[in-house]
């Protein structure tokens, strides 16, 4: 089967590292896979994942760029690959297809919370828009209903999809390298409880200014590490500054795929405060790690957890609650290190890479040329 997967850039994020490890994944199942990423954004570190055997196309659109002539060299290494699957990672790319026999071929996976308009656009839309710069209202679900198969990345998201756009989809989880992960050794934490969040420090979706508030209220006996980068970082620590806790409070940036996967286990708690959040990659990885994780109910992170059957939860947007249960991890530490190898034995059996991979595969085999 040959697989092209399109998205938008390769920089670090969820969507960008799963698709490494999916186009890895696919070629050692058999696939002839290529990747085609539209604009001048690539992780050094992230192409040095790939598999030689999957084939990079980088079309070097430059970001913001007003022009199209990127759409039609997107067309044409279309028609030189000649695949069986076009995988879309956001469906807007889905107007960029211009030919009947390329959209007829094409799926998309929806990667978070569903949002903004289904707004069907032609090409000569898209090219009117561009031309008279026309603002693009964030959404990701343009065009989505055109395209012959959806994924959601969870049960979350499937239900949001169906209730509020009538799109129906399969739910192909997200999957991670659960034995590149270092695991933490079943031990009581030492003096400092070290508590470990990663995302993209984004606050009113991400949650880390609750983190944060929970933190004051237990000065001193904890500290947290922020990994990643986003428009949320000077308000995170101007509100650190002002709770009066930076000096509990790091800041460390945007940190390599390896680097996460090393030094998680050197935490004791992992803690997702996302308001809202589709999946939950980062939360797999902590589970992998055999690190005790906590996360806000109600969101693709609680069902990566299977509510609080492998992690803890806490009410979602109440600061107060996390606080509590923080404390109460702190206190039935022996409690979290049992719940920690359940939760490792669970994700490498349900969120492995080669699962997923497999899985969408499989579903590829609905589309009908």
């Amino acid at each position: 089967m040959n697989v092209v997967h399109i998205f938008w850039g390769l920089g670090f994020g969820g969507i960008e590292t799963m698709l490494v490890n999916i186009a890895n994944a696919q070629v050692k199942s058999g696939a002839k896979v290529s990747i085609i990423i539209i604009n001048d954004l690539c992780e050094e570190s992230l192409l040095q994942l790939l598999y030689p055997e999957v084939t990079l196309h980088l079309l070097m659109r430059k970001q913001e760029s007003k022009g199209v002539g990127f759409i039609f060299k997107l067309n044409r290494l279309l028609f030189l690959l000649q695949p069986d699957v076009i995988h879309l990672h956001r469906s807007d790319i889905g107007q960029l297809l211009l030919y009947k026999k390329f959209r007829k071929i094409a799926c998309v996976t929806l990667h978070d919370i569903p949002i903004g308009e289904m707004k069907n656009d032609t090409f000569m839309n898209y090219i009117w828009r561009k031309i008279n710069k026309r603002p693009i209202k964030h959404s990701n679900v343009t065009y989505i209903n055109r395209i012959p198969l959806v994924f959601a990345i969870s049960n979350t998201v499937q239900n949001d999809l169906l209730t509020r756009y009538k799109i129906y989809s399969t739910v192909v989880f997200n999957g991670i390298l659960t034995s590149n992960f270092t695991q933490r050794m079943a031990t009581n934490p030492k003096d400092i409880f070290k508590i470990l969040t990663v995302s993209r420090l984004e606050h009113l979706k991400k949650g880390q200014d609750l983190l944060l508030e929970a933190v004051a209220r237990i000065k001193g006996q904890v500290t947290i590490d922020f990994i990643g980068e986003g428009t949320s970082l000077d308000y995170l620590k101007a509100k650190a500054n002002k709770l009066k806790i930076e000096n509990y409070v790091h800041f460390l940036g945007k940190k390599t795929q390896k680097y996460i996967s090393e030094h998680l286990s050197n935490y004791d708690l992992f803690v997702q405060p996302s308001r809202w959040e589709g999946f939950g990659l980062t939360v797999a990885e902590a589970m992998a790690a055999r690190l005790p994780v906590l996360v806000s109910e109600g969101q693709g992170p609680a069902e990566v957890t299977c509510g609080d059957k492998y992690g803890w939860l806490f009410i979602n947007g109440n600061i107060n609650d996390l606080k509590e249960k923080i404390e109460y991890i702190i206190s039935h530490y022996d409690t979290a290190i049992q719940k920690a190898e359940n939760a490792l034995k669970y994700v490498c059996n349900t969120y492995d890479v080669s699962i997923t991979a497999n899985k969408y595969l499989k579903e590829y085999s609905k589309i009908k040329p």
